[in-house]
């Protein structure tokens, strides 16, 4: 399907956590999700209303080798966390579905993408103790970029909400002072919670459940290796991140595979690296449910998705990507 051929109609649900607090998935580890009981609700009513569909009946659809049903959907989830065999994969399994999972081409030693350091840091000290923390440790320079760069990001998101602060707070770390974050969160890491390998370990999904998953049925696409925004980093670094995902899934099932846009950050160079990376498509975070590229199908938020008029919220309103 190229831009000029006709859009693409097609409802893909995209999640993250899914987890209760105390569950094995939460582990204590104070970071909220989608609880499950309300993911369950949702798979019933996504069922009901649609026709499920698996990422190779979607491939071979947008391929011209098979015809999608009007109201076909997806389910996919990012990150490759453990909530995905521990809550959602038996969940999916009791139904007979298929879901497409965005996992981190991110080796053990490797730690938490900087994106994950953040999660379990707010959880752990607040959205004003981690702001006060990172604060202590910045260079007058860094102080002032950090507040240029929170000056602008408050145009982007309500800066009287908590929500909007997380995001702004998150913008700043994730984007303008990254490489700076990347070290002092590990400080603070080791500092209030731990070994930061030992809980990437168990944070990510292990080679053995990947495993599993695909034997039933559960199919795996690329999300880049150290979760950057791509709109922000360098072609070289976007190059290095399509490809650590390509080679990764090389040893998980055969392509061509699916990728999602970390963020949902785009570039517009990516959709032609992805294409000769071996990637047929690839998932962005804009609200949508008609597709005029491959490389641009937008995504329902599974944490905001109404059913039966009750709209699922995650404490505290965070969103996560």
């Amino acid at each position: 399907m190229s831009t000029s051929a006709r859009p693409l109609k097609l409802t893909v649900v995209m999640y993250h956590y899914v987890r209760d607090p105390g569950d094995a998935a939460e582990a204590g580890s104070g970071i909220p999700g989608l609880p499950f009981a309300h993911f369950a609700v949702q798979l019933d009513y996504l069922t009901r209303h649609h026709v499920m569909i698996t990422w190779p009946h979607l491939r071979d659809g947008l391929q011209g080798h098979r015809t999608l049903p009007p109201s076909a959907c997806l389910l996919t989830f990012d990150d490759g966390v453990r909530d995905h065999y521990l809550n959602v994969f038996p969940a999916l399994r009791a139904r007979s579905l298929s879901g497409l999972f965005f996992a981190l081409a991110r080796r053990e030693a490797a730690g938490l993408a900087l994106a994950h350091k953040i999660h379990f840091l707010l959880a752990a000290l607040g959205l004003e103790g981690l702001r006060q923390a990172v604060w202590a440790r910045l260079t007058p320079a860094q102080g002032e970029l950090f507040r240029q760069a929170e000056r602008h990001y408050q145009l982007q998101f309500d800066p009287l909400s908590l929500d909007g602060q997380i995001n702004v707070f998150k913008s700043i770390l994730q984007r303008d002072l990254s490489a700076e974050a990347e070290t002092i969160l590990g400080e603070l890491f080791a500092q209030h919670i731990g070994s930061e390998t030992d809980t990437a370990r168990e944070h990510y999904l292990k080679p053995d459940q990947i495993r599993e998953m695909g034997a039933g049925g559960m199919h795996f696409g690329g999300h880049s290796h150290s979760h950057p925004w791509f709109d922000w980093i360098g072609a070289e670094a976007r190059a290095d991140e399509v490809a650590a995902s390509s080679a990764w899934l090389q040893e998980i099932e055969p392509g061509p595979w699916a990728f999602a846009y970390p963020y949902g950050g785009l570039s517009p160079a990516v959709p032609r690296l992805l294409k000769a990376h071996g990637f047929a498509a690839a998932f962005t975070t804009v609200e949508q449910t008609m597709h005029t590229s491959p490389y641009l199908i937008g995504r329902l938020d599974g944490e905001a998705l109404t059913v039966n008029d009750v709209t699922v919220e995650t404490r505290e309103g965070q969103r996560y990507a």
